[in-house]
């Protein structure tokens, strides 16, 4: 698929309608153990039945291990990241990746007339589903930068790599996803 079409395409063709939810009153070890249960890195935060943010295995590492709490007595909803940061589900794909570059994030809500109906997240674009793969647009130019980090490469095999170690996780680009 050419880069244009790529990027053109729906961030529903990418989403997720099967995300692991979680109260926001559960404690971290629940939500851990959910999103292992069904094989995911994140999970949406609830109250009152509606979406109020989002966390992640990094906020559990980061925000609970590294600092030496008790994942049986932290509450999600102190170690979430709110609001979920969203985008409607006729958004193009480029679209989609500006907004988690600019917000810093790996992951968004995709709604429908204001409802969460899925998540996307940047690994399901890049690597794709199905054999399908996003383009980057980086590895199409001549001068060849980190969309992330804006560091400058000297060849897309180097950029490769670098995304794959730095910024996704290693093997993430060459489809192996054991790595998710």
């Amino acid at each position: 698929m050419d880069l244009r079409k790529s990027l053109d395409q729906p961030v529903s063709a990418y989403m997720t309608s099967s995300f692991t939810r979680v109260d926001s009153d559960d404690k971290v070890m629940v939500a851990a153990k959910a999103m292992q249960k069904s094989g995911t890195t994140e999970a949406v935060v609830i109250r009152d039945g509606a979406p109020i943010g989002i966390v992640t295995e990094k906020d559990i590492l980061y925000k609970v291990v590294a600092e030496g709490l008790e994942p049986s007595k932290v509450t999600v909803r102190a170690v979430m990241n709110a609001p979920v940061a969203t985008v409607d589900s006729t958004a193009k794909v480029e679209e989609a990746i500006g907004k988690m570059s600019r917000l810093g994030v790996r992951r968004l809500g995709v709604t429908q007339r204001g409802k969460l109906v899925g998540l996307v997240t940047q690994r399901a674009m890049v690597a794709g589903t199905e054999g399908q793969q996003i383009v980057l647009p980086e590895l199409t130019a001549v001068v060849i930068v980190c969309p992330y980090c804006d560091v400058t490469m000297n060849d897309k095999e180097e950029l490769s790599k670098h995304i794959d170690g730095v910024h996704l996780g290693r093997g993430l680009l060459q489809g192996d996803k054991t790595k998710w």
